[in-house]
């Protein structure tokens, strides 16, 4: 005998509780906790610390460098901003996730991050690098390229995100 037959011998005659035979315990229920969507980009799971190369401007997920082409050209209209002057890391990666949350929700295909150029920053510019960095960590960014010189050069990067399904 399989394990599905032993199951239904043993579960012959059997029948569901109703809800009124529940004992009553006078205790109220523990409160369910919220199930993350699985689609939601959490702050607390970005590493500051990702290994995304200083020197690349550019990314793309495998198979998608026509989007990426196409993104560079400008051909994707920016549909909202993001300015990050003047956060400290821990605000900007909130204010990124909630930002990109947002956007996706609101069916956004392109937007721009502006990070600055760093020059408020000691020697390396801090946010230019963790944003580039948390970036490639986040599933639903497709694709990002440094915005064109006018449109915020090397302080500013344009992001292609997956559109909710």
């Amino acid at each position: 005998m399989k394990d599905r037959e032993f199951f239904l011998l043993a579960m012959d005659g059997a029948a569901p509780l109703k809800f009124e035979a529940r004992a009553e315990t006078g205790k109220k229920p523990p409160a369910r906790k919220r199930i993350a969507d699985p689609e939601e980009i959490r702050p607390d799971g970005l590493s500051d610390f990702a290994s995304f190369p200083i020197d690349e401007t550019a990314f793309c997920r495998p198979g998608l460098s026509q989007s990426l082409r196409k993104l560079k050209k400008g051909q994707f209209a920016m549909a909202a901003q993001l300015d990050l002057h003047g956060m400290t890391s821990v605000e900007a990666r909130e204010q990124l996730v909630v930002f990109l949350d947002w956007a996706r929700a609101e069916g956004m295909r392109a937007v721009k991050i502006v990070h600055g150029k760093g020059h408020g920053s000691n020697g390396e510019p801090v946010l230019k690098t963790k944003v580039r960095n948390w970036l490639v960590q986040i599933p639903q960014v497709l694709a990002f390229s440094e915005a064109k010189p006018g449109e915020g050069g090397s302080g500013a990067l344009v992001v292609l995100l997956k559109t909710s399904s």
